[in-house]
């Protein structure tokens, strides 16, 4: 009988491959063969803590780099069960006890199973650019109540291993939204009046924050103006009387296209910033174009041109005005120089650019001469507004709380985003090959592999890179 490789003991070959091993590499395997089980499984868990804070350890992050914020998002993965290797079914929602026994309660006691959708994901990042996914959990529509309280039991667990979160930053979503406002009794002008700033549950001393995306902020910026038209029906953006319209933006932009000798067009301007698909839409960086200095160069020539030629003296002004508020977010948030005081010019431009919206709202609201709904027309969206008073007031608590305990060394707002995050999923859905989405059971062992690759460190002469 003829022997199959099945049969072949796999002792010397393991032994083969551990003899190959650096004593580098065998000393992190060392490591980490007892801390891996526990991130492959969703929830929260002391031990990947642990292993978080060993992490930090010998990756020498300071005591300052132990500071930082919380950050949250969800990936889509497949619809599917499985069965792993001590045959627990994965596949299906898991967001803890407490979740469990809630339904319980809903449904008199009968259990009722659901297929997990998405994968609700949590990681801390730190002001010296420490990054750790410590928490997952696959879901189907993730409510805000459950959003809650997972965020401040890592609020709490993380503080316990010496890991000092200030605020938490995600994107505009309606379920995130809710759940930042139940801080403030679901009252906007509340969360305003507090710059959407609570005290520390576990914390009493220092204060946390809530800040929402700046890159997805700047990005609904630019939808909510490509919406405004004179006829619009979504939008018709209007202050002091004046128009701000996406068509200035496109007029501003074929006309320098066609007509200009040297466009200013050939440095970043292009037809796909115009030509909006549900996919670019979704590109930051095209939102972040639109309003950048080529942008509003190309809106100045277009209206001195009309000046000339049409004898209009500045029809464009506000659209330019909102172009001007858009760019110097979008300036702050990209710059990687640390805010180092509440003094900093950033932060003052940060207040004069609010402002300048919230002057808007309070003029658009004011108006005798209009409907409700062409008033609600007139502004941005309310969503927006909120998530605009977010980005700017929480980031502006976020930095006097760190400027506060490290005077002179604030944090850079360049790294105050979901950027970190976002390449972890990338990342993730790049290691299953051609499946973009992943089941449950490969996330787990995606999120230990991105780890275990982050934590490594490559030495090579006078060159180090992580």
């Amino acid at each position: 009988m003829k022997r199959t490789t099945g049969d072949i003991s796999q002792g010397p070959v393991k032994k083969k491959r551990w003899d190959c091993l650096s004593e580098q590499e065998k000393r992190l395997l060392r490591c980490n063969k007892n801390k891996v089980n526990k991130i492959k499984k969703p929830g929260l868990h002391c031990d990947v803590i642990k292993w978080m804070d060993e992490e930090a350890q010998r990756q020498g992050v300071t005591e300052r780099g132990r500071h930082g914020f919380i950050v949250f998002d969800e990936i889509k993965i497949q619809e599917r069960l499985q069965l792993r290797s001590d045959f627990e079914i994965v596949g299906l929602v898991d967001l803890g006890e407490f979740y469990q026994s809630m339904r319980s309660l809903q449904t008199g006691g009968v259990p009722k199973a659901e297929m997990a959708t998405h994968v609700f994901q949590l990681a801390f990042q730190g002001c010296e650019g420490f990054f750790f996914p410590f928490a997952w959990f696959p879901i189907t529509d993730i409510q805000p109540i459950n959003i809650f309280l997972h965020h401040w039991d890592s609020v709490f667990y993380l503080t316990e291993h010496r890991f000092f979160p200030h605020a938490c930053l995600c994107e505009g979503s309606q379920a995130n939204r809710d759940f930042i406002m139940g801080h403030f009794k679901f009252s906007p002008e509340y969360a305003i009046m507090n710059k959407f700033t609570v005290d520390n549950m576990y914390d009493s001393s220092s204060k946390y924050s809530f800040i929402m995306d700046p890159p997805r902020t700047i990005e609904k910026l630019r939808n909510n103006l490509e919406k405004s038209s004179l006829r619009g029906t979504d939008r018709s953006l209007k202050f002091n009387g004046k128009h701000i319209l996406w068509s200035h933006l496109k007029e501003a932009y074929l006309h320098d296209k066609t007509n200009a000798r040297a466009p200013v067009t050939s440095c970043k301007i292009g037809d796909s910033h115009f030509q909006l698909t549900p996919a670019t839409r979704m590109r930051n960086h095209l939102a972040a174009d639109i309003f950048s200095d080529d942008m509003l160069e190309l809106l100045y020539n277009y209206q001195e041109f009309k000046r000339d030629q049409k004898g209009d003296d500045d029809s464009m002004g506000l659209t330019r005005e909102y172009l001007f508020a858009a760019n110097l977010f979008v300036k702050i948030f990209a710059d990687t120089k640390p805010i180092r005081t509440m003094e900093d010019q950033r932060i003052m431009e940060l207040d004069a650019m609010l402002h300048w919206f919230l002057d808007w709202r309070e003029d658009v609201m004011g108006s005798e001469n209009q409907t409700p709904k062409e008033r609600n027309k007139a502004y941005i969206s309310d969503k927006l507004h909120l998530d605009l008073c977010s980005m700017a007031l929480g980031y502006k608590s976020y930095v006097h709380t760190i400027t506060t305990q490290f005077p002179g060394r604030g944090p850079v707002s360049a790294s105050t985003n979901l950027v970190a995050l976002e390449n972890m999923f990338g990342c993730i859905r790049a290691s299953d090959g051609s499946n973009a989405n992943p089941t449950v059971l490969q996330y787990g062992s995606s999120v230990n592999g991105y780890i275990r690759c982050c934590s490594l460190k490559i030495r090579n002469e006078n060159a180090s890179r992580k």
